[in-house]
């Protein structure tokens, strides 16, 4: 079962780091974090996967899907985020430019950079992939 008392300590660097980010990486860095899941997968999501108290995520390296509780702490990053996209016309949470699910390698870059500038310990950035 998966925890849902996951709590982020104070002055934690993961609290830093997240706050640092731009809003999409943040709600993506969440979701990985509170799901206990790879950012490849949060990055498959689509709007449809996502219901009021749980999320369906299918894992890349096995095809299974896993019904993971939505962690109070998650919820405003998952809300202002879906409240802030307004009408797409894309199936998928985290979409690039032309309606595709957004590259890994691009999240990582831009989590890479703000890690560099914050002085977060890359080793946290392993655990997310």
């Amino acid at each position: 079962m998966y925890q849902t008392n996951l709590a982020l300590p104070e002055d934690s660097p993961l609290q830093e780091f997240l706050a640092t980010l731009p809003l999409k990486y943040r709600t993506i860095v969440a979701l990985a974090y509170f799901t206990s899941s790879k950012i490849i997968d949060i990055l498959s999501l689509k709007i449809s996967d996502i219901d009021a108290d749980k999320i369906l995520i299918v894992q890349s390296d096995s095809g299974f899907s896993k019904l993971v509780p939505i962690n109070p702490l998650l919820r405003p990053y998952l809300t202002i985020y879906l409240d802030g996209m307004g009408q797409k016309s894309t199936e998928f949470v985290f979409a690039n430019s032309v309606g595709e699910s957004m590259d890994s390698m691009s999240v990582f870059e831009v989590l890479k950079l703000v890690a560099r500038q914050i002085n977060f310990p890359e080793v946290y950035l392993f655990v997310l992939s």
